[in-house]
């Protein structure tokens, strides 16, 4: 019989896995590097300008994921706690068409500030939000899905978020570095500001390809499917298999281990011995709910399949990244 809590436990810590690759260790390095620079500036009582660094891909690409690994792992910072008094770093999601004051809300709840009076204005906001920076000692705020920053079609608005982020970057008391994560839009903010664009450091992910990336997702499936504890069939031809499972992932990274992960899944859920390619084409069908004509992993002219028309649109709405 199937030990199924057993199973989810292995994909639970399967989905947990992380693959760092080239993406990863660039952001990893220009992370390390700035957070040492301003390490090393508190040490000797100085005050510089931050900097930000800006991790861009397409959904599916993986960005959020990674800069959340970066940060849980990175030794030389304090896991943000309900309760802690000092706070090195912070994560907030941007909603939707945010205006800044509804930012700076949300910022200042997340540092602890309980303001009395409702009706401050967005500048006493930022004021406190300010004062609660330097009083928790944070280095740095993760702004996830940031191109919602200028999701204003009026060009003041915009404006005036490109400024609130150069005032956090080098407020005269306590700079706070920022890490902006989201889609290609974002760089439209950066471009759009020299003064905004010099203070900050380029991480893209960019969309994957079976000539770039054929061996390193080969191998991924390989080990992926060692730590599920299943074995690969003789009859999977990769040459065949791994052009597919890049297209199923709409040719982003994140999506594509996804894709990976739902064929396990699939697998280990049957009680199958082997991992095959009807596997993969059973995931597809079950997530996309596709027939077998529009299956990545079935038909024959699949490259004519817009996997993320199909799919990965709709997979985002649930939280792929």
């Amino acid at each position: 019989m199937i030990d199924r809590k057993d199973i989810h436990r292995r994909l639970a810590l399967l989905r947990d896995d992380f693959v760092r690759n080239e993406p990863y260790h660039s952001f990893f390095e220009q992370f390390d590097r700035q957070l040492q620079r301003r390490r090393a500036a508190q040490s000797l009582d100085l005050i510089e300008e931050a900097r930000a660094i800006a991790v861009i891909g397409a959904a599916g690409s993986g960005k959020t994921r990674l800069v959340k690994r970066v940060l849980e792992q990175n030794q030389d910072l304090t896991d943000p706690k309900d309760g802690d008094e000092l706070i090195d770093y912070m994560r907030i999601i941007v909603p939707a068409s945010e205006t800044m004051k509804n930012l700076a809300i949300l910022l200042r709840e997340k540092l602890g500030y309980e303001s009395e009076r409702k009706s401050d204005n967005a500048s006493e906001i930022w004021r406190q939000v300010h004062v609660q920076l330097r009083n928790r000692r944070t280095f740095y705020i993760h702004l996830d899905e940031a191109q919602h920053l200028i999701a204003s079609p009026n060009e003041n608005v915009r404006a005036g978020v490109v400024d609130r982020l150069k005032t956090l970057l080098n407020n005269d008391t306590w700079p706070v570095g920022l890490i902006l994560s989201g889609t290609p839009k974002l760089l439209e903010m950066l471009n759009s500001d020299p003064q905004l664009g010099r203070r900050v450091d380029l991480v893209k992910l960019p969309a994957i390809s079976r000539v770039s990336h054929a061996k390193e997702v080969q191998a991924i499936i390989s080990a992926y499917a060692a730590k599920a504890q299943i074995s690969l069939s003789e009859d999977l031809d990769f040459d065949d298999l791994v052009p597919r499972l890049i297209h199923a992932g709409a040719n982003e990274f994140g999506n594509t281990i996804a894709m990976l992960g739902f064929a396990l899944e699939d697998a280990l859920l049957e009680g199958a011995a082997e991992l095959k390619l009807g596997h993969f084409s059973e995931a597809f069908r079950r997530t996309a709910g596709c027939v077998p004509a529009l299956n990545i992993f079935v038909a024959a002219d699949y490259l004519s399949i817009d996997a993320r028309k199909m799919f990965w649109d709709h997979f985002s709405k649930f939280g792929g990244k």
